[in-house]
């Protein structure tokens, strides 16, 4: 269910906000609701959004914008660069993810959540 949350409020807050929104809403997802594997799902949905989003603009652009992006970063063609981007992504969330789980277990009466990471 966090999985869905993150990929709907960060699909939808990056139409409008900076790019590193996709910090904030893992981290206040995990902060305000349970779950297990913080980073891994956080990491899957930023790095899900980032993707789809990026193929959408290569598919409008019939390519040309990736590939010289790409061409810029020597890069072979326009595909590495989406990759590339939606693991830098994914890496953003699932940290911010993790790290929303953590600060929620510092508080006091969380203790006991904090001490499983499973």
């Amino acid at each position: 269910m966090n999985f869905i949350i993150i990929v709907i409020i960060s699909a939808v807050m990056q139409l409008f906000m900076p790019w590193w929104i996709v910090a904030v809403v893992p981290f206040a997802v995990y902060f305000w609701r349970p779950g297990k594997s913080p980073f891994l799902v956080s990491f899957a949905a930023v790095a899900f959004v980032w993707l789809a989003y990026g193929f959408y603009l290569h598919l409008i652009s019939d390519g040309a914008m990736s590939n010289r992006i790409a061409e810029i970063f020597s890069l072979s063609n326009g595909y590495i660069l989406l990759f590339v981007t939606a693991f830098i992504g994914g890496l953003v969330g699932g940290l911010s993810g993790l790290s929303g789980f953590l600060v929620k277990g510092l508080l006091p009466g969380s203790l006991s959540r904090a001490s499983s990471l499973n």
